[in-house]
């Protein structure tokens, strides 16, 4: 799970750029098995991005992915702060 704080005034650009950038990521990574990101309601300019894997390799596979290196090198000019915290499924 990822924490991404925007610099104001990204908004529109980052969703935008979301919105062409994620269905491609999904594509190009067919062991990610949920990757989605949402706008946190209390917390202006926060964006949460979920992903879940088929297994660790998938996790790899995606990481190392030319198409997720391309999509951070277009969307961190936008962001001002980002914390990404693994988590293990439990149920």
């Amino acid at each position: 799970m990822a924490t991404v704080r925007l610099h104001p005034e990204r908004a529109s650009e980052y969703e935008a750029a979301l919105a062409d950038i994620m269905p491609k990521v999904r594509a190009a990574n067919p062991g990610v098995l949920f990757y989605h990101a949402g706008k946190c309601r209390e917390e202006p300019d926060t964006y949460r991005v979920v992903e879940a894997y088929a297994g660790q390799d998938a996790m790899d596979r995606h990481i190392g992915s030319e198409s997720l290196q391309q999509s951070l090198a277009g969307l961190m000019p936008m962001i001002a702060d980002l914390d990404i915290r693994i988590h293990d499924c439990v149920a």
